[in-house]
């Protein structure tokens, strides 16, 4: 059991997690310059929460070394395959595409053509390899994943809140880098920093003013973009000359990482300016680069 002053090491993710963020890319979207893009956003995530809950309740067994869902990769990879086709089924009509889009997700991809994308996601969420030939079908491949893959671990049988050993490097449960870090509110957590999965949005606990990157604390400074969301900021480091984004869940409780990273790319672009590079993915982005 936890103490009262132990904070826990591992967070796991909501079951309604898509929804949120659903909801949450559609309020960010209102007066936004990118709010078409944002608010396709939405949609995918809507699809991602009806596929999440119609995958089985199946219990899966936690590797003895991490990352713990290591044993199921060619399981969820099925899983993957099989999320991506029904997305991508009804993925025309709700996202309003193109012809050309639309034309793309109407041509069947094989099982190793789809493979080579889902692969593909997987490289680049835990160590950034970049993704060739980005359109719709990386888009869905992308969401199918982390559909997947946060179901998995909701089925590892893990306490919502526990306290194995983790390091700041990857997640421990799927071995991907974060998307960024949230300050915490409320819930006996206030004020403390924990790092989210770009790929099953688990969350692990991580010492603030420590780079994540390279766990300097040395010249570790904060960047945000005046007179806008003060609820996101970028963690610099002097040291490696990266950076990941903070979000700050005492400025508005409702901050989701993937959600406010995309509404606030100016300020990637900002510290881009400073020589900082981004040492953190978003699955649902190409390069900075809206994704649809």
């Amino acid at each position: 059991m936890l103490s009262q002053i132990t904070q826990p090491t591992l967070l796991l993710p909501a079951g309604t997690l898509f929804e949120s963020r659903s909801a949450r890319f559609r309020h960010l979207a209102k007066s936004h310059s990118l709010a078409p893009w944002l608010t396709l956003l939405g949609t995918l995530c809507d699809l991602q929460q009806e596929q999440a809950d119609a995958l089985a309740r199946t219990p899966l067994t936690a590797s003895e070394d991490f990352p713990l869902l290591t044993a199921h990769t060619s399981s969820l990879m099925a899983s993957a395959r099989s999320v991506y086709r029904a997305m991508a089924a009804s993925a025309a009509q709700r996202f309003g595409l193109s012809e050309a889009q639309a034309a793309l997700l109407q041509t069947p991809l094989s099982d190793a053509a789809l493979d080579e994308r889902l692969q593909a996601i997987l490289l680049h969420a835990r160590d950034m390899t970049p993704i060739e030939d980005w359109d719709i079908t990386a888009l869905l491949a992308a969401a199918a994943a982390q559909t997947v893959w946060h179901h998995a671990v909701r089925q590892l049988g893990l306490a919502a809140e526990s306290e194995p050993p983790v390091t700041p490097e990857a997640c421990p449960c799927c071995g991907s880098l974060p998307v960024g870090s949230i300050i915490m509110a409320g819930d006996g957590k206030a004020g403390v920093r924990y790092l989210e999965c770009s790929l099953c949005a688990t969350r692990w606990h991580a010492v603030r003013a420590h780079c994540s990157l390279c766990d300097s604390d040395k010249t570790i400074d904060y960047l945000g973009l005046e007179g806008h969301n003060k609820v996101v900021q970028a963690e610099t480091c002097g040291d490696c000359h990266g950076y990941q984004k903070v979000f700050l869940q005492t400025g508005d409780i409702r901050v989701d990482p993937v959600a406010d990273d995309l509404a606030t790319l100016a300020l990637d672009v900002l510290v881009g300016e400073r020589d900082y590079a981004r040492g953190v993915p978003n699955l649902l982005m190409h390069e900075g680069t809206p994704a649809a």
